[in-house]
């Protein structure tokens, strides 16, 4: 990468390992997470007619997978922020959630989700945003964007390692009321390891059965 970041792709024993620089970021075995915040963060918007949904990095794409599984309308759409290239590459290569990306609904961009968000005002109807790390550095500023791009009462949901209370400072300031709840990390084998789901609504949502 031009920052001087390394990111791989490590293959052992069947499961795949993405990480960069030498830690972690997805993986095929602990991904429970991810389908939790996508199946959380889409519940509400099932009756919308024509749903846009913002996926801020593909990871292996089980996010993408399962929005698209909660989500199957046809008149469903979504963005796939993911600004490195070889993650999107190596997916359509290797992930056994390839075939999501030929999906017509699906556009992937090589640009961040903030950057996209910016050219956004109040049209999604909810950003799922992976994160593996104990801390997620957000800027105000991308903060702000994210909750400009998000329709009223839409969310803003964010996996993490643990609990960020920064985090939700700088979500807060920007507007958005949170929430957290511990998820299962995987939805394989017997370990009971939790990650914690971020969730960060713009504003009062109200049900499509009352517009």
């Amino acid at each position: 990468m031009e920052d001087g970041s390394v990111w791989e792709l490590w293959e052992r024993d069947g499961e795949l390992s993405l990480q960069h620089d030498g830690l972690p970021c997805a993986n095929s075995f602990t991904y429970g997470s991810e389908e939790a915040m996508a199946e959380i963060a889409t519940s509400p918007i099932t009756r919308a007619g024509q749903p846009q949904i913002m996926i801020a990095g593909l990871g292996l794409g089980y996010g993408l997978a399962k929005a698209m599984l909660c989500l199957p309308k046809e008149k469903a759409r979504f963005i796939v922020a993911e600004p490195v290239e070889a993650i999107t590459d190596w997916n359509r290569r290797h992930s056994e959630n390839k075939a999501a990306l030929d999906d017509p609904r699906v556009t992937v961009e090589c640009a961040t989700a903030a950057d996209l968000c910016r050219k956004r005002t109040g049209s999604l109807h909810a950003i799922l945003l992976r994160h593996s790390f104990a801390r997620c550095e957000m800027s105000l500023g991308d903060a702000q964007a994210f909750f400009n791009a998000l329709k009223g009462g839409s969310l803003l949901a964010i996996t993490l390692a643990k609990r960020d209370k920064r985090l939700e400072g700088t979500l807060g300031k920007a507007g958005f009321e949170t929430s957290f709840s511990p998820v299962p990390a995987s939805s394989k084998g017997k370990q009971n390891r939790m990650h914690v789901l971020l969730l960060a609504r713009r504003g009062r949502f109200v049900p499509f059965a009352e517009r």
